[in-house]
């Protein structure tokens, strides 16, 4: 295993303690034409989409979406499980057919953290897939809510953050 040294302090920073999401984007995989990743392995400096793609902006209504992470161990590696939960609040057939969409495709997150902007990205290395989908038509507003998680099969994805310029990218390049 490759030894990482760390070269910072580990401190508070004293930043708020927001939590929830700004903002979130979704891009299916398969369309990011180039990514740059910096030196340190850990900054998204950039993304290039494939002509025609469009980052999709997820409402964020009330906590209605959010990252988790947990480590994932395998023999030999380490990595990061990651996953989106996502509330589809439209329950005609256009939220159906965003349903049957998020049911199929390979995902990458991009989600702006309420407390500072950070850029947190799930998903760029591994993708996120459907995990679960969930519904109650007495409970919940009778929304659904979707899980969007890093393959079984993968030893897991890198923590990593996004410079503000990807953001300002993605919201040039969104679906409207």
């Amino acid at each position: 295993m490759a030894c990482i040294k760390l070269n910072k302090a580990i401190v508070f920073g004293c930043v708020g303690g927001s939590v929830g999401l700004a903002g979130l984007y979704l891009v299916n995989k398969s369309e990011i034409a180039s990514q740059t990743v910096a030196a340190d392995g850990v900054t998204l400096n950039a993304i290039t989409l494939v002509s025609g793609a469009k980052a999709i902006p997820v409402d964020c209504y009330k906590n209605g979406a959010k990252i988790t992470d947990a480590m994932r161990a395998l023999d030999g590696a380490a990595g990061m499980e990651q996953t989106v939960t996502l509330t589809v609040y439209d329950k005609t057939s256009d939220g159906m057919a965003i349903q049957e969409a998020l049911l199929s495709g390979n995902f990458v997150a991009f989600a702006k953290l309420k407390d500072g902007g950070s850029i947190k990205v799930a998903g760029l290395y591994a993708g996120l897939e459907a995990a679960s989908m969930d519904g109650d038509t007495s409970a919940a507003g009778g929304f659904v809510t979707v899980t969007l998680k890093t393959p079984d099969n993968s030893r897991g994805d890198r923590n990593i953050v996004a410079l503000p310029a990807v953001w300002t990218y993605l919201e040039a390049n969104k679906l409207t």
